[in-house]
C-alpha cells in the first residue's frame, strides 16, 4: 500500500533540493533609502574635506605668518600710498637731524690736483721766483717775478681748446698781478688743442709788487662756463 511517500521502505527520505527558504538563503536586497543615504554621507565627506583644504592652502589659519611653536614673528603688513605701489612698512623713529651743509670750497694749497666739471682735471705747482729775460714782458723793475706750472689733462672726451683756459694771479692783498712773458724760458701760456686723455703743461709768470704780502693766488678758469678754481700759498 501506498503512503503517500515515494522512498523506498526502509531507507530514510532524501533531504530536499536547496537551501530551505528563510533569512539564512541569501541576503535580502538593500532598500533604496538606505543606499541614497550612504552616498549622501560620503559626498558630504568628500565635500568638508575639500574645503578644509582650501581653507588652509588660502591661509585661513594663519599659516602664512611665524608660528608660537617656532617663536618666529609673522612679517610686518605692507602700507599702500596713493601713488605708489606697495612698500614694506617703516617703523616710525624721531626725526634725525639733517647734516650741515657742505662748506663753499675753499682755495686749494699748491700741488693739489682739480677736477672741473667736464672731467678736465688741473694742478698749480708752487710759485718759484726768476729773473725774466732782457726780451720779456710785463716785468717791471724792483717787482717779484714768480712763476707757476699749469698742468692741464684733458679727462673729457671732447678735444679742448686751451685757449678757454684763463689763468690768473693775485697778490696778498687781492689786487691782480701782471703776466709776465718770456720767451727766452718758455713763460708762455698755453696754446693748441688738447686731445681727450692727453695733458700739457705751460709756465706761467706774475709781476708782484713789494709790499703786497708774501702770499701769491692762482685762478683758473676752464671753459666759458665760470667753471674755476683757487690756489694759494707762500711766496718764496
Amino acid at each position: 500500500m501506498g503512503d503517500g511517500n515515494n522512498s523506498a521502505p526502509g531507507r530514510p527520505p532524501e533531504p530536499p533540493s536547496g537551501p530551505p527558504p528563510g533569512p539564512l538563503s541569501g541576503s535580502a536586497p538593500s532598500p533604496p533609502g538606505r543606499r541614497t543615504w550612504l552616498l549622501a554621507l560620503i559626498g558630504l565627506v568628500v565635500l568638508a574635506v575639500g574645503v578644509v583644504g582650501l581653507l588652509v592652502g588660502t591661509g585661513a589659519f594663519g599659516g602664512d605668518g611665524g608660528s608660537e611653536a617656532d617663536g618666529t614673528p609673522p612679517p610686518a603688513p605692507a602700507s599702500r600710498t596713493a601713488t605708489g605701489p606697495e612698500t614694506p612698512a617703516v617703523r616710525e623713529t624721531p626725526a634725525a637731524v639733517s647734516p650741515a651743509e657742505p662748506a663753499a670750497e675753499g682755495l686749494l694749497p699748491f700741488g693739489r690736483t682739480h677736477r672741473y666739471a667736464n672731467g678736465v682735471e688741473v694742478t698749480v705747482s708752487a710759485p718759484e721766483r726768476f729773473t725774466p729775460a732782457e726780451s720779456a714782458a710785463g716785468h717791471r723793475d724792483g717787482n717779484t717775478a714768480v712763476k707757476v706750472e699749469v698742468t692741464v689733462r684733458n679727462g673729457s672726451g671732447d678735444r679742448l681748446k686751451l685757449v678757454t683756459i684763463v689763468v690768473q694771479g693775485r697778490d696778498g692783498e687781492g689786487r691782480e698781478a701782471g703776466h709776465v712773458f718770456d720767451t727766452d724760458q718758455g713763460v708762455l701760456p698755453l696754446t693748441g688743442d688738447l686731445l681727450p686723455g692727453r695733458k700739457a703743461v705751460a709756465t706761467y709768470g706774475f709781476d708782484v709788487p713789494p709790499g703786497t704780502g708774501d702770499v701769491l693766488e692762482v685762478g683758473v678758469a676752464v671753459g666759458f662756463t665760470g667753471d674755476s678754481a683757487q690756489w694759494s700759498g707762500p711766496l718764496p
